[in-house]
This record gives structure tokens, sequence and C-alpha cells, in this order.
């Protein structure tokens, strides 16, 4: 996200981000450090949150991307292209068991408690905004992609159900550059020219290092 802006700073990014951290997690070396825990383990490390984005990161792979595109991308990084088992439990029995997970745990939810002590409505009230936070992000931004477009509605749902892989700039490699680096930037060449990973009207230029 931002590389334009975040890679320059890429040191004082890390730090501020390790020192952010840090913060937040100075409250759980505390005496009730163990209550705040389990409230933003149950809420927003566990469970729904990250079944919700893997269940849209599935399908996005599966059926927008496209598994054949998919087992494409993985056989030039890998050599081996995946097997029928592979592109049937990306496309099919993932989201299928994701779905199945997520409505049987709504149906089954219950109030976390820290043993014997239930946890006061307020403290719930902070795990549903936690995870919350995490979860809007994906229909959020759909409906702000939507509401951006051009079109009807039947052009920008389509439109936006299409992979867009913008244009990359591949460098050439550099004379000094070591064995491990100049194998690195082949199998980087081969995987972004290749016809399965691309969108047709994808373009490459190789510009050489300076």
């Amino acid at each position: 996200m931002w590389p334009d802006t975040l890679r320059p700073r890429r040191r004082l990014f890390t730090a501020g981000v390790c020192l952010l951290l840090f913060l937040l997690g100075i409250p759980m070396t505390t005496q009730g450090g163990a209550f705040i825990f389990q409230l933003m383990d149950f809420y927003s490390a566990s469970g729904i949150p990250i079944l919700w984005c893997c269940f849209f990161q599935t399908i996005s792979i599966g059926w927008i991307f496209g598994t054949k595109r998919f087992a494409g991308c993985v056989e030039q990084m890998t050599g081996f292209r995946p097997n029928f088992y592979w592109i049937a439990t990306w496309g099919f029995v993932a989201p299928v068991v994701m779905a199945s997970i997520f409505i049987f745990y709504l149906f089954r939810w219950s109030p976390v408690k820290y043993g014997d002590i239930q946890y006061p409505l307020s403290a719930h009230v902070i795990g549903f905004v936690m995870s919350l936070m995490s979860m809007l992000w994906i229909p959020g931004y759909a409906i702000y992609y939507m509401l951006n477009q051009r079109g009807n509605l039947k052009d920008r749902l389509i439109k936006g159900l299409m992979p867009n892989i913008k244009s990359n700039r591949i460098k050439a490699p550099a004379k000094n550059m070591s064995e491990r680096e100049l194998q690195f930037y082949e199998s980087s060449a081969r995987l972004l020219k290749n016809s399965s990973f691309v969108t047709p009207n994808a373009s490459f230029n190789i510009q050489p290092v300076p």
C-alpha cells in the first residue's frame, strides 16, 4: 500500500509501527491484562473477522481472478502446476466450508467469558467495534468503488469483478547483480510475462538499471 510514499521512508515507517504496537501492548502487561487479551483475542484476533476476510480472499482468487489463472501463477513461481484437488478447493470447497462455519458460528455465538467472570456490556460493544473495524473495509470499498465508476449498475459491477493488473516495468539486470538476485529477477520477469497471469491490456517495459 502506497509504495511510492512508504518505501523511501521504510526505516521510519517500521520504527513507527513497532512503537505503536509496543504502546498498544503495554496494557496487556498490567494486572488486568489477561482480561484485555481475552477480549481482543475473541473479537479481533480469531473467529468471525479472520473467517470473513479469508472467505472474500478465496472468492476473489477462485471466482474473480480465476482458479486456472492462479494455477498458472503458481506454476510459474514453483514449476509445479496444482492438480484438480487444489483447483476444486480454491473454487468450491473452501468457500462452502468457510460460509458454513460462519453461519454455524453466528447461530452458536455466546458472549466471551474469562473463566467464570462475565464481561460488562461496554466490553462487548468495544469488542464488536474491533471486529467491524476489520470486516467493514471489504463491503465499504466495494460500495466506494461502485459509486466512483461510470456507467450503469451492471457495467460497474462487471468492471469491478474483472481482474485488473496494471502495467509494470521490469528492470534489466545490473552488471554487478549477484547470482541469487539474478535468479530472482529472471523468475519475476517470467511471472509477469506469463499470459495466464496478466490481462490482455497489460504491458511491460524493460528499462536498464541506472
